[in-house]
């Protein structure tokens, strides 16, 4: 593609990154301000800048063109292939055939060891074959490429002398024992549109995520110059992975982790700045960042041609800061310079000693006039705001100092907005007494009853949501009850004393489709119970379906000879026994509860 062309996709690339940026979110005003000059000179600036990595990165058969970017994913990697591991191992080993006599069935236990390492038959002999050559090189725990490295030492067949052919051996045996297949793409891009959109838009209306002080629509910060000067820059491309890779917004709006990375093709110096993702980064990311940087120093070392054997320092270490120096004019955040965030630099085995320091960032661009500028997005010129003010936090306008307010964001975050923007988007929380955007404050019942607002801290706090009519009320006026499935529920007042009534055996509320009226005297004084209480304590009355206490029933026997409650009143239509005294219900002559024969015919006639 001539250089025309290219500068001819990035400017598509932009303005299409610039609509995408601006599709969800209320915070327009800076992209709004966005000239086609400023677009027209990143796209030329970046192209030229950018040409060295450019013609190295296209060399891969994953460079996408259209989006200036390697694209890696599952059909680049692979998990670690057992013949693969075995060949390679052997190869290196055969130079010990000849130098100390290797025993060539030690050697194939050597690389059956690597080769299946979740084998335990072939582990143990490969361990025992190891300590008959190499006594010190295997220790539990010890990464697999170093104890075969310390095997090579030991034996005598280590060349550290650069593109040796035990260098290029044992740099793809490593690579292959840590090769990984990935599930998710990995954009490497040195496309001037990703560098832009490097963070997601602050005031996205589906939730903000992998925001930072580069966030391009806003001007809180001073330092979201810094994404034109990534671009305008030699040697950083950036690294990440979007939220859905099949839709192409998502690259531009939708990061959920990117990284800056620096490199000048032939140096084998590489840079790995603060990994960012939708959490904040950097504590807790390092597994995901070591998997970044080992895709890319693989595909870095493949281009080139040369073994992928790199050492990796943390920048801050105290000897290794002028491995990576700020260029001139650079208004980005420097994060490498910060031990917090933990960058890192890895130098290749064949540059070790003659590597050059990368010079990291340049000077950005006005988004109105185009010319250079070391911070902010704006040229004194261009930025019309003068006088005392300040920029809103939400809306990005510059605002009389007269007219600030503070507000908490969505992140809990003391913020500083407009009194526009706090009536727009803002709600008073009436518990705390502090203002959060609207989609977090909700209304709530206080302890006296009266409707008011609450932020969701406040809610989770103080406030449960009655279970009955889905509404919030102050912990005082909650109740704990029990629902017609026997559920334990929390209701507000007004539920509780209109679909609840409280059990007078177990004190507890219970739903009124569950409640029974029971006759607790003789004079017919009732109350009410629980289901669960009444079937514990108190006796059913089948005869006319009522319940009462145990002392106002008696026991009458079926003519099956089994036995049940029934009341006083309907006791009376029961037969009694002559010979045991139980009442009876019976069809035959004899008692169904002692078994006698009744015989009150005979008994008749006799008198």
């Amino acid at each position: 593609m001539e250089m025309q062309q290219i500068i001819e996709q990035a400017e598509r690339n932009i303005r299409q990154a610039l609509e995408d940026y601006g599709a969800h979110t209320r915070q327009t005003d800076v992209l709004d301000d966005v000239s086609e000059t400023f677009i027209r000179r990143l796209a030329r600036d970046s192209s030229y800048a950018k040409q060295e990595l450019r013609e190295l990165f296209s060399k891969s058969p994953v460079w996408d063109s259209s989006l200036d970017a390697l694209v890696i994913n599952g059909t680049r990697t692979h998990n670690p292939d057992p013949e693969v591991v075995r060949g390679l191992a052997i190869d290196i080993l055969q130079d010990a055939y000849y130098k100390t006599a290797l025993n060539a069935d030690i050697a194939w236990d050597i690389a059956q060891f690597f080769a299946n390492p979740d084998d335990l038959d072939l582990k143990a002999r490969g361990i025992e074959a190891i300590a008959k050559v190499a006594p010190k090189a295997y220790a539990s725990g010890k990464k697999p490429s170093r104890i075969f490295k310390s095997i090579c030492d030991a034996l005598g067949i280590s060349d550290g002398t650069a593109g040796s052919r035990f260098q290029r051996l044992y740099a793809q045996f490593a690579d292959e024992l840590a090769a990984k297949k990935i599930s998710f793409k990995l954009f490497v891009s040195i496309n001037p549109a990703h560098f832009l959109t490097m963070s997601n838009p602050k005031a996205d209306e589906r939730g903000c995520t992998l925001t930072s002080c580069h966030s391009f629509n806003s001007t809180e910060y001073e330092y979201n110059n810094g994404c034109s000067g990534y671009a305008r820059d030699e040697v950083s491309f950036i690294v990440f992975t979007v939220d859905d890779p099949m839709n192409p917004e998502s690259l531009n709006n939708r990061k959920t982790s990117r990284q800056v990375f620096a490199y000048k093709p032939g140096n084998g110096l590489l840079l790995q700045s603060r990994f960012y993702n939708t959490s904040g980064g950097t504590r807790g990311a390092q597994a995901e960042s070591k998997v970044y940087r080992d895709l890319v120093q693989r595909e870095i070392s493949a281009l080139e041609d040369a073994a992928n054997l790199w050492k990796t320092f943390r920048i801050t270490d105290g000897e290794h800061e002028r491995c990576v120096l700020i260029g001139d004019g650079f208004g980005g955040y420097p994060d490498w310079h910060y031990s917090e965030f933990d960058a890192k630099v890895s130098i290749r085995t064949d540059h070790e000693d003659d590597w050059e320091p990368l010079v990291v960032g340049t000077y950005g661009l006005c988004i109105c006039c185009g010319e250079e500028i070391s911070a902010r997005l704006y040229c004194d010129s261009c930025d019309d705001n003068g006088g005392d003010g300040w920029y809103c936090d939400d809306c990005g306008e510059w605002t009389d100092e007269d007219d600030r307010y503070y507000v908490r964001n969505s992140s809990g975050d003391e913020i500083c907005v407009c009194g526009s923007c706090r009536d727009r988007h803002y709600t008073y929380c009436d518990q705390c007494e502090e203002y959060y955007p609207n989609d977090m404050v909700h209304s709530a019942y206080d302890s006296r009853g009266n409707l008011i607002d609450v932020c969701d801290d406040c809610l989770d706090e103080y406030y449960c949501c009655c279970d009955e009519c889905g509404e919030y009320y102050h912990e005082d006026n909650i109740y704990e009850a029990v629902n017609e499935y026997g559920d334990h529920v929390r209701v507000c007042e007004d539920c509780r004393d209109r679909h609840y009534t409280m059990c007078e055996y177990c004190h507890e509320y219970h739903h009124d489709d569950t409640m029974a009226e029971v006759i607790v005297s003789s004079d017919g004084r009732t109350t009410h119970i629980c289901e669960d209480c009444c079937e514990k304590h108190y006796k059913y009355c089948e005869d006319c379906s009522e319940w009462y206490d145990p002392e106002l029933t008696v026991t009458v026997y079926d003519p099956d000879g089994s036995t049940r409650a029934v009341c006083m009143d309907c006791a009376e239509s029961y037969e009694i026994c002559p010979h045991c005294g139980e009442r009876i219900c019976r069809t035959g002559e004899t008692c169904p509860a002692c078994g006698a024969v009744i015989e009150e015919e005979k008994e008749a006639e006799a008198v």
